[in-house]
């Protein structure tokens, strides 16, 4: 498996969430840093809108969120046709929270297999990077009103006949892909699912790796999260290319749910919680979630589950 630390790629050997003397920071340094790498001007609520509290902040007047752009899209990743600038559905979903709050949003870069780590030493007031709960996480995590329900999706090559009986509306298990040789990220949810399966031989990779290989026959398929499929393979989403190489095998599996992190132990970050729920509550009733949904093409009828309207 490739070593270099990269988004959603986890350390399967720092032994629990602090790393002891200055390794952790030298980890973050070999990732790109602690570095805030977007900031917008301070925002206002509209006119006749009571802001909502942010007494929660580390630095009064900035809210601070964890994630990764490398090979981010379409959560959080740097603009083609401007570097310096980070786009994504997440990125609008935390301007769109400083607004309803008055304040600045600041992006702090962070390998994503750091995200845990970086959160438990607070260096940033949340983490918003396609997390979910899990077992491990509810330990040391608290974890915001869902914003955006998911789900697992497999692909396999266009030209593949051994699923030519499937296709994207078809009801496909996971037995399916008993035999064969399934890609996806390290660290993904679905990792857990494919590896739980003795007879799907599961290959971990960083970035956008799996995909590749499906095309060039290295594997048979891959299984991600739904978001990151629609821009990669279906080409859905503002700058996207779709993949003709590349199919939707079946509906998605598993459905889940993406939550804000926050650090257990911070009485800040208590404090911070209910105001990002209000926040996130705000933006179901008022429509922005699914405005900002809709222009990524990520909008379906599955978001009704968790309130958005």
């Amino acid at each position: 498996m490739d070593s270099e630390l990269n988004r959603r790629t986890f350390l399967r050997n720092t032994g629990g969430l602090v790393l002891a003397g200055g390794a952790f920071e030298l980890l973050l340094a070999a990732c790109g840093g602690n570095v805030s790498t977007t900031s917008t001007t301070v925002s206002t609520p509209a006119s006749g809108v009571t802001p909502i509290g942010n007494t929660g902040l580390k630095k009064p007047g900035i809210l601070q969120w964890g994630a990764d752009y490398v090979s981010g899209a379409p959560y959080v990743f740097q603009d083609p046709a401007n570097p310096s600038n980070l786009v994504g559905f997440e990125v609008e979903i935390a301007v769109a929270m400083g607004k309803l709050m008055g304040v600045t949003q600041k992006m702090i870069e962070t390998c994503y297999g750091e995200l845990d780590q970086a959160l438990a030493a607070n260096n940033f007031d949340m983490v918003m990077n396609g997390w979910e709960i899990t077992e491990e996480r509810l330990k040391t995590q608290l974890f915001s009103d869902p914003y955006y329900r998911y789900g697992q999706q497999i692909v396999v090559r266009t030209d593949d006949t051994r699923f030519s009986q499937y296709d994207a509306n078809s009801v496909v298990a996971l037995s399916a892909l008993e035999g064969y040789k399934v890609g996806t990220g390290d660290g993904y949810k679905a990792a857990t699912y494919l590896q739980a399966d003795s007879k799907i031989t599961t290959k971990l990779y960083t970035g956008n790796e799996p995909f590749d290989d499906v095309v060039q026959k290295k594997i048979d398929a891959a299984m991600v999260d739904v978001p990151i499929v629609a821009y990669y393979v279906q080409g859905a989403g503002p700058g996207a290319t779709a993949n003709s190489s590349l199919k939707l095998l079946g509906k998605p599996l598993y459905p889940d749910v993406y939550v804000v992190g926050f650090n257990k132990t911070s009485t800040l970050a208590k404090q911070l919680l209910p105001e990002i729920n209000a926040a996130i509550s705000a933006m179901k009733k008022n429509g922005t979630f699914k405005q900002i949904y809709q222009k990524w093409s990520l909008w379906n009828d599955q978001q009704a589950a968790i309130g958005i309207q």
